[in-house]
């Protein structure tokens, strides 16, 4: 069972991590297929995180590449 907060697979859940350790906020909202977002606290830019990603590794490349080009 998966905690409340963190998202069922493990690539991502990592990511995640990775995007708060970087300073964004992480914000799940289970809206749908969305399982939440990231948000950039310095500029307000925010990523939808999906809930049931088709290939998750994509997934949390898209986190990191997000928080790359975010870190202010």
């Amino acid at each position: 069972m998966v905690s409340k907060g963190r998202h069922q697979n493990s690539d991502v859940a990592s990511a995640l991590d990775r995007a708060k350790r970087a300073g964004c906020t992480v914000a799940p909202d289970k809206n749908g297929h969305r399982w939440g977002w990231v948000v950039c606290c310095s500029c307000g830019a925010r990523l939808a995180v999906s809930g049931t990603p088709k290939i998750p590794g994509n997934e949390a490349k898209k986190i990191d590449r997000f928080v790359r080009e975010h870190q202010h």
